[in-house]
């Protein structure tokens, strides 16, 4: 093949191809480059990489030059011609080429659309196109994914994006299930920390008694039960790296004061220990309950709610991003589908009540019903028509259907767009209870909200799990 029937192929990918040379000087621009950008092929061989610069949020060829590797980045790009439109994400991969003396002396870059690529797998899994991959180690190897369409869910990454590089503690507030973990982890794989570990805590899994122990670590013999070699601490194995707290709303009010102090002074003290260690963490937390709420009814610190309300982001609930939900569906479906090995499809029908349904549980709930559609449908039924029981609490219940809700506040100030939330009062609940004999499930629906907020409640108003609630209700002994 001659080097014009090379020119032929890269001239027919859709995939974006460039070759600089080793100052960044364009030599080669396939057809799809000359498209995208919208520039005369013969104007872009007498440009620079740099000249792009300004709609960039990096330069992959100049990555490629300092690393002297390949070099494969998702960035941000912005039109040249319409600089006030929303950046989208492609992603661009950077292949120097190497004369005989180990010198670079061309960069070719590959690029491609994010969210053109999106379109066409959503399009394809929508046709029924959807590829199974007999080896399940190509999802195991692959970080979390973020399918992200409705203009508040890319507003909120483009700002994790921009916040990632720093060092500034991040608080990231939402409702169980929204995706906290998964923005924390984002934000972690865009930061300057990323060669270090993540070390992920989660404050509600520890016993009270446990927590702090585990959290700082506790020198040999330090108390009943301590491993004889003592424990370095989790904090301590995050030097270096990133500490993320998720339910730091279940940390106990002694552990929110030594982690202050952590914070403070950027050192760590082991139980039973004298001596302090320099400790050197980027912190991501994650709540979801209302931290000034509780700072209010003394469950939290002041002073640590304001330490850490740096950069707060909230994940808003999926009824509020309703475009996210049929993607999320295809794309949960199509992973346990190359799981278990089967193939399902969802008809338009059964998306349409998808979209409708109110989705109490978020995004973890999407997950949990997609991998209940591949493993207890029957494997002969390919194409799913109806959503039947058990797969989903649907059932065609009003109640059930997507309807206006009161936003949850988590105590951000207005200046990053929260919005204010009404709770229910003491009376109320042990009422409810009272009137439901006990059953959490029935009293949840009475007061119009849902049993796992019921269950903080119960918890915030610290009534006791084996009180009377009639007897309460009627003569406040709780």
């Amino acid at each position: 093949m001659d080097m014009l029937s090379y020119f032929d192929v890269l001239n027919n990918l859709d995939v974006e191809v460039v070759v600089f040379d080793c100052k960044g000087n364009y030599e080669f621009v396939n057809t799809a480059l000359v498209n995208k950008r919208n520039i005369p092929r013969a104007k872009l061989m007498k440009m620079n990489v740099h000249d792009f610069l300004k709609v960039l949020d990096f330069s992959v060829f100049d990555l490629v030059m300092e690393k002297k590797r390949r070099v494969s980045r998702v960035q941000y790009y912005r039109d040249i011609h319409q600089m006030n439109r929303e950046p989208r994400l492609r992603l661009t991969i950077g292949v120097p080429l190497f004369d005989e003396n180990g010198n670079i002396q061309h960069v070719v870059n590959m690029m491609q659309d994010i969210q053109d690529f999106e379109e066409i797998c959503q399009t394809s899994m929508r046709e029924n196109k959807v590829m199974v991959f007999e080896q399940d180690e190509l999802l195991a190897a692959e970080a979390p994914r973020i399918i992200a369409k409705s203009p508040a869910f890319l507003r909120l990454l483009e700002l994790a994006r921009n916040v990632a590089p720093l060092d500034s503690t991040v608080l990231l507030c939402g409702e169980s299930g929204c995706g906290k973990e998964v923005l924390a982890d984002y934000i972690y794989r865009h930061s300057e920390r990323r060669e270090k570990p993540m070390i992920t805590v989660n404050c509600a899994a520890f016993p009270e008694s446990l927590i702090e122990a585990e959290l700082f670590g506790y020198e040999r013999g330090a108390f009943t039960g301590a491993s004889r070699e003592g424990k370095p601490g989790l904090v301590s194995t995050a030097d270096g790296g990133t500490l993320f707290l998720d339910e730091i709303n279940s940390l106990p009010l002694n552990v929110q004061g030594k982690l202050l102090r952590t914070l403070e002074d950027k050192s760590i003290q082991r139980i039973g220990s004298t001596k302090t260690k320099k400790v050197d963490f980027r912190l991501i937390v994650a709540t979801n309950r209302n931290l000034r709420e509780m700072v209010s009814e003394g469950e939290f610190r002041e002073d640590l709610y304001y330490r850490l309300q740096v950069i707060p982001l909230t994940i808003p609930p999926i009824r509020e991003r309703r475009e996210d939900i049929i993607p999320l569906c295809l794309h949960f479906l199509q992973h346990f589908c190359m799981k278990y090995d089967v193939r399902k499809e969802l008809s338009e029908t059964v998306l349409k009540e998808l979209e409708h349904y109110e989705w109490p549980g978020n995004v973890r709930e999407i997950r949990n019903f997609a991998e209940r559609v591949a493993v207890m449908t029957p494997k002969a039924a390919q194409e799913i028509h109806s959503i039947s029981p058990g797969l989903l609490d649907f059932g065609g219940k009003a109640e059930n259907v997507a309807k206006p809700r009161e936003p949850e506040n988590f105590g951000v100030p207005a200046g990053f767009e929260m919005q204010a939330s009404s709770g229910l009062g003491r009376e109320q609940i042990i009422a409810a209870l009272a009137e439901c004999g006990q059953h959490r499930g029935k009293a949840a629906k009475l007061l119009g909200i849902s049993v796992r907020k019921l269950q903080y409640k119960i918890k915030e108003y610290h009534l006791s799990t084996r009180c009377r609630y009639k007897e309460d209700a009627e003569g406040g002994n709780v």
